[in-house]
């Protein structure tokens, strides 16, 4: 592999820090052994004839590069990832007409063959496409940032714990996103939609089944069936929910809240939310207050 990319940053965790981390029960579930950024990695390769001892994430973030494993080439462009299981020959390597730049990790832990197969596919590892956010360089860099000057107990425990961020924002990104689309498409999802920009209003679940072309009896049985509660239950939590922000920011009295949430009786809404939250509206106000 050529080493000292312009801009390069790697973290080559000691031995005696990863026996170390294999006795922690926090980090013994997830922990890294070495991470990095090689930035316009030009002439970059690395092979392995009898693989890794950890699993191998890489994450392209510009340019282009490949992986030659299981007698076949994978391509990784800007935006997606790959992870390459333990003591599995490879061989990676940048294109050099339009190098990649990669953030890189190698990890193991008792959880991590979980974590592969989360993401592989049939137990095989995929391209997978990753649509870009800050946010996840940023966990990188500041794991990086965090291990440059040491490796502190409490430090390691963060930043192996930062791992599980990135892993929930890599792996279940597509599940997450395919089941907020679903939702916004369905009867559950519209009825829930419009009930948060009536939350103002005082508004019948009869209305909330007409916005959604359904009867008012059948409409109940799938909004009950979709979230567990009654449509009513539901719309009742999220003006509680808006309550807790009016209490927090606002001078707004207990009377002019609950009129302005849609509540005719002001100790109807306080019954109600006290039921919900536990204390009385103005116990909240006085223990939360923003002002």
């Amino acid at each position: 592999m050529t080493e000292g990319f312009i801009g390069q940053r790697m973290i080559k965790l000691p031995e005696k820090t990863i026996k170390e981390l294999k006795k922690n029960p926090l980090t013994l579930p997830l922990y890294m052994t070495a991470i990095g950024f090689f930035p316009k990695a030009k002439n970059h390769l690395r092979e392995r004839k009898s693989g890794s001892n950890d699993y191998i994430l890489i994450y392209c973030v510009d340019g282009a590069g490949s992986i030659n494993i299981y007698n076949r080439k994978e391509t990784l462009t800007p935006n997606s990832l790959y992870i390459i299981p333990p003591e599995t020959p490879h061989k990676y390597q940048a294109i050099n007409k339009n190098p990649w730049s990669i953030y890189w990790l190698l990890f193991s832990g008792t959880n991590a063959k979980d974590i592969f197969q989360r993401y592989s596919e049939n137990s095989l590892p995929i391209v997978k496409d990753i649509p870009y956010e800050a946010s996840k360089t940023k966990v990188f860099d500041n794991i990086i940032d965090v291990l440059k000057n040491g490796y502190d107990t409490n430090d390691l425990e963060y930043a192996n714990m930062r791992l599980w961020q990135l892993f929930s924002a890599f792996i279940f990104h597509e599940q997450h996103e395919k089941k907020r689309d679903n939702n916004n498409n369905d009867v559950v999802g519209e009825a829930i939609k419009f009930m948060q920009s009536n939350l103002d209003n005082k508004i019948s679940i009869d209305s909330i089944a007409e916005h959604t072309n359904y009867s008012g009896s059948h409409f109940y049985s799938l909004f009950k069936k979709g979230t567990g509660y009654s449509p009513l239950q539901y719309f009742n939590q999220l003006k509680i929910q808006k309550s807790r922000e009016y209490l927090s920011f606002t001078n707004l009295s207990i009377k002019e809240l609950s009129y302005k949430l849609g509540y005719e009786d002001p100790f109807y809404f306080s019954r109600l939310f006290k039921k919900s939250i536990g204390i009385s509206p103005v116990e909240y106000r006085n223990k939360y207050r923003q002002l």
